[in-house]
């Protein structure tokens, strides 16, 4: 129980320490993981795999999401798209921050959007 408790715990985690990843390199920091944006990253995952199984599944209620939850393979589903999914996040939201900096740092376009 408390093994299956730590897996499930790193199925959450891990993805999100390698969409922070990505985001560092992507938004030209230093490879180094921040875990407030592993977290964020996670949040808006675990949001976007929701609303998927809402969607695509018809998951509307709690009994129905235990029911998808209780799959075998839920996990080695979940932890490889939760991870391509945070991957994606992790190089748009670098890509973006980049570009805001960019702009930031141009005397005439911060002037426009000031």
């Amino acid at each position: 129980m408390a093994f299956q408790l730590f897996q499930f715990f790193l199925a959450l985690i891990v993805p999100g320490l390698i969409g922070a990843l990505f985001f560092s390199i992507f938004a030209r920091l230093t490879t180094e993981i921040s875990w407030r944006v592993a977290l964020i990253l996670d949040l808006l995952t675990f949001t976007t795999m929701i609303t998927g199984l809402y969607f695509l599944k018809d998951v509307t209620t709690v009994e129905a999401l235990l029911v998808e939850f209780g799959c075998l393979s839920f996990t080695r589903r979940y932890i490889l798209l939760s991870t391509l999914i945070n991957i994606v996040y992790g190089i748009l939201f670098g890509l973006l921050r980049r570009v805001f900096f960019w702009i930031r740092r141009r005397p005439f376009l911060a002037g426009l959007l000031s």
